[in-house]
């Protein structure tokens, strides 16, 4: 919840959280006493989410990935970096990791090559923009590692799928003024 409130205080303001807080349909008690070791009920994660999403960013597809890959990629998750800093160690503390953050579903590791691995989410809540945060969270804590990675959504409750599933697997590393290119190549506006 936190690393929601500042994605939103950084790429924003502050005065745009406040806003956002006031703009909330209904009132959720548990975000303004939101705390390090308070928890937060999942559907008012997400009612601060989409409100954040209506007031400041309504046209943007890949806010809520945005937001989890902040979150995923900064201070407050540094610990969980170094949890997962290399890919056996990721393997191993993939359930302790899902236990600390949530309270409901489970989370199932499956091996899918050398390169990759399936992350399988059961019995958590449907939520389409958390599963979009969630992707970036994954992405964004398994990016303090060394090993580039890219995350693939691959089934979701919010579909109709059982069980929600994720395929992570190492991005193929390219020289360092390839990435450099795309990256221009990628932020420069297209001119019609």
């Amino acid at each position: 919840m936190l690393n929601t409130f500042d994605f939103i205080r950084e790429h924003y303001s502050p005065a745009a959280h406040t806003m956002v807080l006031q703009m909330l349909p209904v009132p959720r008690p548990s975000l303004s006493e939101a705390r390090e070791t308070s928890w937060t009920p999942l559907e008012d994660l997400v009612a601060y989410m989409e409100t954040a999403k209506a007031v400041l960013a309504p046209g943007d597809p890949t806010f809520y990935r945005k937001m989890g890959f902040y979150g995923g990629s900064h201070m407050r998750a540094l610990w969980v970096g170094i949890a997962v800093s290399e890919p056996t160690k990721a393997l191993r503390f993939c359930g302790t990791l899902w236990r600390t953050f949530f309270d409901a579903g489970w989370l199932e590791v499956i091996e899918a090559c050398p390169a990759g691995v399936i992350l399988r989410i059961h019995d958590l809540p449907s939520a389409a923009p958390f599963c979009q945060r969630f992707l970036g969270s994954v992405e964004g804590v398994l990016s303090l590692s060394a090993i580039p990675v890219r995350v693939e959504e691959r089934a979701c409750t919010c579909h109709g799928d059982v069980y929600c599933e994720i395929f992570v697997t190492r991005e193929p590393t390219r020289p360092t003024h390839e990435r450099a290119a795309t990256a221009i190549t990628e932020a420069a506006p297209v001119i019609v």
